[in-house]
Formats: structure tokens, C-alpha cells, sequence
């Protein structure tokens, strides 16, 4: 008698992220939290150091929203005033140099077909979500909106759709497999579980609060003074 093949076992960190549920946009707080935590195997509380960020750009007053639904998204206490965010960061390695960076992404989504001819944008973005493949390993899921759908449905079956998320191009999909339930799946890439976990979870949060209305920079980061 065979023995049937047995998938190889999950590293630590998917088997943890697999006690989370599959989530869309209202409980991804709570998944992108957790895939921050398992992505240095720590804790996942923002009770790291306290700093303050200052922004620059044409539309600060108005990015300002987005930039602090962003921290929150990543779990850590944040408020801004003017063009200058005072927060506490998670506790893991780099923090002071990756959330600053992952706050001011533009978050651009668009989705060309053959001809590069921009189909979807943000604007038909519905929801997002962090989703675990067959092999344990994390993919973000953008789940496209009503008019999306009804634009789907006038496709040709094999119209080839590429996601392209700030410049960077994604896995072309077919129009026949997204008419039926319109989520577009955006691959983790390559490389250890921990940095596709954190890919994952940076780009759930950044086309979930986007895109920025401008481009955003960062005149500078330093730990917060008056902190005690």
C-alpha cells in the first residue's frame, strides 16, 4: 500500500499566522498585527521606541488621515499635527527605518491589459486581505468592487490582466478566473517565509489606506524627546 505525499511542514512563522482567520478589510488590523509579530518571531505590541516623523509634500493636511490609518493598521499609537507624526513603534529589529518608509508608499494600484492600457485603479478596489496559500505561504488579496466586476463580464475570457502596485508589475492573470469572484491575488515573491509574510502584510496596509493623494517624503526621523 502507497503512501500518499505529504506536503513538507510549515516554517514557524506560517503555523503561526494559520491560528488567524481569513479576514477581509474590517479585521485585517488584527492579521496585519500578527504577521508583523511572526514575521521577527517577538512580539507583535507597539511598545518600542517612541519618535517622532516629519513629512514633507504639497498635501500634507490631507495625506495626514491616510498616514495615521496606516500606523494604526500596523498596531502602533500614533497622532499628527501639522506635518509631524508622534508614535510608539512595534518592538522588532529596524523598526525606526521600515514603518517611516512603508507610511509615505503611494499605495498606486492599477491593473493594465495587453495593450498597457490602465483598466482598474484604486478606485475599484472593494476590500483587502492576507490569505495563506497551500504551501503555508502569504499572498494579499484585493477584492474588486461592483463596477469592476460588471467590466469583467464584457471581457474577453483571455484578456491578460497584469497588477501593477507603485511601479512593480505582479503575476498577469486571466479575465475568465476573475469574473466569477474578482479578487486579484498579489504573490509574495521569493525568499524567506518572514520577509514574504512582512511584503504581505506592507502591502495589505498600504492599499488599504490609498493611495496618497501626493507624493509624501520624510525630512527626517528621530526618537521623540519628550518621551519618558
Amino acid at each position: 500500500m502507497s503512501v500518499p505525499n505529504q506536503l513538507p511542514p510549515r516554517p514557524k512563522a506560517a503555523s503561526i499566522f494559520m491560528a488567524a482567520p481569513i479576514v477581509f478589510l474590517g479585521a485585517l488590523g488584527l492579521a496585519a498585527a500578527l504577521l508583523w509579530g511572526v514575521t521577527r518571531f517577538g512580539s507583535s505590541t507597539a511598545d518600542g521606541t517612541a519618535i517622532t516623523i516629519e513629512f514633507s509634500g504639497a498635501c500634507i493636511d490631507e495625506a495626514a488621515p491616510m498616514l495615521l490609518a496606516r500606523a494604526e493598521q500596523i498596531g502602533m499609537p500614533a497622532t499628527i499635527s501639522g506635518s509631524t507624526m508622534t508614535a510608539t513603534l512595534p518592538n522588532m529589529e529596524d523598526a525606526q527605518a521600515e514603518v517611516p518608509a512603508l507610511l509615505i508608499r503611494s499605495g498606486t494600484f492599477t491593473m493594465l491589459d495587453e495593450s498597457d492600457k490602465a483598466v482598474f485603479t484604486n478606485t475599484h478596489v472593494d476590500d483587502v486581505a492576507i490569505d495563506l496559500d497551500n504551501a503555508g505561504m502569504p499572498n494579499t488579496l484585493v477584492k474588486l468592487n461592483a463596477n469592476a466586476r460588471l467590466d469583467l463580464i464584457s471581457m474577453d475570457d483571455s484578456t491578460s490582466l497584469t497588477p501593477i502596485v507603485d511601479g512593480v508589475r505582479y503575476e498577469p492573470l486571466m479575465a475568465k478566473d476573475l469574473k466569477e469572484e474578482a479578487v486579484v491575488t498579489l504573490h509574495s515573491g521569493e525568499g524567506r517565509t518572514s520577509l514574504r509574510m512582512k511584503h504581505a502584510a506592507d502591502l495589505a496596509i498600504i492599499l488599504a489606506h490609498g493611495p496618497l493623494p501626493c507624493s509624501i517624503q520624510l525630512s527626517g526621523v528621530a526618537e521623540d524627546p519628550e518621551a519618558g
